[in-house]
């Protein structure tokens, strides 16, 4: 009967897996993930408004900045700034 009722117990879960699972684009990435968001630049900016929130953004979310706070902010620092840059690059290359 336990067998019973944990093979039921699996079952349920795969299917609630696979009914939320998200599709993905071809290139492998989040379909949630939107350079312009992270950037906070509107769909019609120019490329001047990009890179202008580019380095506002890498100001303020600079691992230096946050150094005296602990390495843990200062990773997250990090982490965020590789997102910053990864937006940046794919909203100005050509």
């Amino acid at each position: 009967m336990r067998w019973l009722l944990l093979a039921l117990l699996v079952a349920l879960v795969l299917i609630a897996m696979r009914r939320l699972r998200l599709p993905r684009p071809a290139d492998g990435r989040h379909p949630a993930w939107d350079p312009h968001a992270i950037l906070g630049v509107p769909r019609d900016a120019t490329r001047e408004q990009i890179t202008q929130a580019y380095h506002d953004a890498i100001k303020r979310y600079h691992p230096d900045r946050v150094a005296d706070l602990g390495q843990e902010l200062r990773h997250l620092a990090h982490e965020k700034t590789l997102e910053l840059r990864r937006a940046y690059e794919e909203l100005t290359s050509d």
